[in-house]
């Protein structure tokens, strides 16, 4: 008997009305932990974002004082590179500040109305010669004490500091997510399986009168894709109001200037949209083809 596209909208829309508390349980339960998903996406890719800036070898950063003199600077620039330890130097100017910072604090009104272009202090971003622990932090130690020195950041700080923040996080929201996710899956398959069984007199006769197994199987699996995709798509709403939130949260942050620097990117939001939707179509998949496998005896 072959597939008509009527009946399989018919029967599809029949399958999300027959059981609308269910088929609600499902939907909630799959936004839930897709919205998960998706921070946990947009935390692991801000957490990388942080320590861009220490690629390519450079293991510290050295910030000068922001009204630092031409003569001063040049005398920061040579206390670096007559350091035998030091391998490598690369001074940002302000104007590569300014954008940094442009791009850093794009969502935050308040602090890009506050902040001029001159307050902001200039960096020379350093590649020692020997890269381990020990030596960086001696280096670090040691500039930070020096004349026009605003602060210095080192790789291996950041890196501390952002896993210690980002491993609590992620290994929570992923814990919680898998556990919803199963939630869900379940929630799908005895959905599909409480349609199956109210019809079962009807599978019956379809099957008497020559319906194949596919026929049959089609509506109910559609029913858990449509329940899987409007959950993902209304997951996909929330990572939108969850970058804002992420942006507003860590820019708020006074006490904490290394969490400013945390920031989100649009092609992360787009990442975590994609893994929002592939995992709801996954996820809706097989709990459908696990229903219809399982419960339907044909």
């Amino acid at each position: 008997m072959a597939v008509n596209g009527n009946y399989m909208v018919r029967e599809t829309f029949s399958n999300l009305t027959r059981n609308p508390t269910l088929t609600l349980a499902s939907v909630l339960t799959v936004f839930v932990s897709l919205a998960i998903v998706g921070t946990a996406v947009l935390v692991r890719q801000g957490a990388q974002n942080m320590t861009r800036r220490f690629e390519g070898g450079v293991e510290f950063i050295v910030f000068v004082e922001p009204d630092i003199t031409d003569a001063q600077l040049a005398q920061v620039r040579e206390d670096l590179e007559r350091n035998p330890k030091v391998k490598r130097i690369e001074y940002i100017d302000v104007d590569a500040t300014w954008a940094d910072f442009n791009r850093l604090f794009r969502n935050d009104e308040a602090m890009l109305e506050n902040v001029r272009k001159t307050d902001l202090p200039t960096s020379f971003r350093v590649e020692p010669t020997d890269k381990s622990v020990e030596t960086v932090q001696s280096l670090v130690s040691f500039y930070r004490k020096r004349p026009h020195v605003f602060d210095v950041k080192a790789a291996t700080e950041v890196i501390r500091e952002i896993k210690g923040i980002t491993t609590f996080v992620n290994n929570g929201l992923t814990v919680f997510a898998t556990f919803l996710l199963v939630a869900s899956s379940l929630l799908i398959l005895n959905t599909i399986r409480t349609a199956m069984f109210a019809r079962r007199r009807e599978i019956e006769v379809m099957k008497l009168v020559g319906a194949t197994n596919w026929f049959i199987r089609v509506p109910f699996m559609l029913e858990g894709m449509v329940q899987g995709l409007i959950g993902g798509v209304l997951a996909v709403g929330f990572v939108f109001l969850a970058r804002n939130w992420i942006d507003s949260l860590m820019t708020s942050s006074r006490g904490r200037t290394l969490l400013q620097t945390f920031s989100i990117d649009s092609g992360d939001v787009l990442l975590a949209c994609l893994a929002v939707l592939v995992t709801a179509v996954l996820l809706s998949v097989a709990s459908s083809v696990l229903a219809t496998r399982r419960f339907l005896d044909v």
